[in-house]
């Protein structure tokens, strides 16, 4: 019995030992693999970068284009393109190709289209600390602009109060569409089809017609060019009014794009010509020309922008103020410029004083004009911080005002007919709102989570029209000043 009860005791510390034994070694074992895919996968060393001196855009509050969007790094040593694609990544994951285009210069180009408002996180390893000297990881985060099934551009009011027409890009389409909407009853009407994009809308000072400019197809070419075309105010008569090739016959290429505008006597229509391409100091070669209200006697006048008109026999143009492109940051001189095209432009201010012009708004005496600008030329990529701002401009005395500056990014200025307010797109903590300025103070008429753009004045001053989102897709909306009442004008039957 004893005998029995000692062979039994030595059996389970047998097997005791054994499992300890297949214990230690199974979990060594684990131990091992795991640490050796950790250092595989996860663990493997990232190639230092010289530290990063630059990336473009440098602002969570710039919304990025969907598509044709790049972001450029500058390093402040030369570095490999192979390395830079492993130290890379995107969350959420984007495809992407690596170029160099300086020494120092990298330029990643996402090979797909980005998701419409989505936060995307640029995450660079190995990056040099040029203070410690210690490798980090740096991250960088953007967020991209909504874009729903259209989206709507340009809405402009009757000088009578009672409609609205503005330009639609339908999903997927290359050219847009022309439309109007009743203010009091809602019914939305298509005008014309195949329309320029961007483009602009633009009433006749009598309401009877609207001047747009439409995309037509060259016979044995596949592309289209510009027409300046006018439609009456029902969508009948379409006619041309300035052919695509008398315009290019005065210029040595394009014109890519036409943007149309009526003198306050309803005589003249002053046109911008976007040629295309990329100069040493501006984003397009621009170049002006004015024609008779008949489509007689077009010519080109000393100019590059419209800004608006000085009076009936003269217009207000933008000229690029000599070849100054620093941070494609841009100065312009404004001129006073003959609409004849027989004299040269007159500087109306000290050279360069309008910096990185937006878009114009004059009221209907031409008194007044308020132009959209970014706040200096270090804010072009930088604007969360430092602002931006907008400039009032006296014709009459011919004295500029700076407005501001304030917090975020302000545009699409559009001045009250009687002069007194301005109402305009406000990006203070990355969504678009529509703000108030008045006798020099700044109120927040808008505050949802959507995104409000292209506000622009009703003829008796009392109401705003805008382009939001809150509907889940880009409709116009009318906001009463008075009572902050919000009425939704198009969408109503989809």
């Amino acid at each position: 019995m004893i005998t029995l009860v000692r062979k039994s005791n030595d059996f389970r510390l047998y097997l005791l030992i054994v499992t300890a034994f297949l214990a230690v070694f199974l979990l060594g074992g684990c131990s091992s693999y795991s640490e050796e895919n950790l250092t595989k996968e996860d663990m493997e060393p990232i190639a230092t970068l010289p530290p990063l001196e630059r990336i473009l855009p440098n602002d969570p509050y710039l919304f990025l284009p969907l598509e044709a969007v790049g972001f450029q790094l500058t390093f402040t040593g030369e570095v490999d393109p192979a390395t830079v694609e492993q130290s890379v990544s995107f969350e959420p994951k984007l495809d992407f190709t690596v170029r160099r285009t300086q020494p120092g210069e990298i330029y990643l180009e996402p090979e797909g289209k980005l998701q419409s408002e989505t936060v995307y996180t640029l995450q660079v390893k190995g990056v040099k600390n040029e203070a410690t000297g210690i490798p980090e990881t740096l991250e960088f985060n953007y967020r991209t602009e909504f874009r729903g099934d259209r989206q709507i551009t340009n809405p402009q009011w009757s000088h009578d109060g009672k409609e609205i027409v503005y330009i639609v890009l339908p999903k997927d389409s290359d050219t847009a569409e022309l439309w109007k909407v009743n203010v009091d009853k809602g019914n939305e009407q298509l005008l014309a089809k195949g329309l320029s994009w961007p483009g602009r809308a633009c009433w006749a000072p009598d309401d009877s017609s609207i001047l747009f400019v439409k995309r037509v197809a060259q016979e044995d070419k596949n592309y289209s060019v510009p027409e300046v075309r006018l439609v009456d105010r029902e969508g009948r008569g379409e006619k041309v009014l300035v052919f695509y090739k008398d315009m290019a016959g005065m210029v040595d290429f394009g014109p890519y794009n036409v943007y149309p505008w009526w003198s306050p006597d309803g005589q003249k229509v002053a046109l911008q010509l976007d040629l295309g391409g990329v100069d040493s100091h501006s984003d397009f070669i621009r170049s002006m020309a004015v024609v008779d209200k008949d489509g007689k006697n077009l010519r080109l006048i000393d100019g590059q922008i419209f800004v608006g008109w000085k009076n009936k026999d003269s217009l207000m143009v933008l000229k690029t103020y000599q070849n100054y492109n620093y941070g494609r940051s841009y100065r312009y001189d404004l001129f006073s410029a003959d609409p004849a095209g027989n004299e040269p432009s007159e500087l109306l201010l000290g050279a360069g004083q309008v910096p990185n012009f937006d878009r114009a708004s004059q009221t209907p005496d031409l008194n007044s004009l308020v132009m959209g600008q970014w706040k200096s030329l270090s804010t072009v990529f930088g604007f969360k911080n430092e602002g931006t701002g907008l400039l009032l401009y006296d014709v009459a005395q011919n004295f500029l005002t700076t407005l501001g500056p304030y917090k975020g990014y302000q545009k699409h200025p559009d001045l009250s007919p009687t002069g007194k307010r301005i109402v305009f797109t406000g990006n203070k903590e990355g969504n678009w709102d529509i703000y108030l300025w008045e006798n020099g103070t700044v109120k927040q008429l808008t505050s949802s989570p959507s995104h409000e753009l292209y506000p622009v004045w009703s003829p008796d001053s009392e109401k705003a029209a805008f382009v939001s989102t809150r509907g889940g897709k880009e409709e116009i909306w009318l906001l009463e000043l008075s009572s902050g009442s919000l009425k939704q004008l198009t969408g109503l039957d989809s």
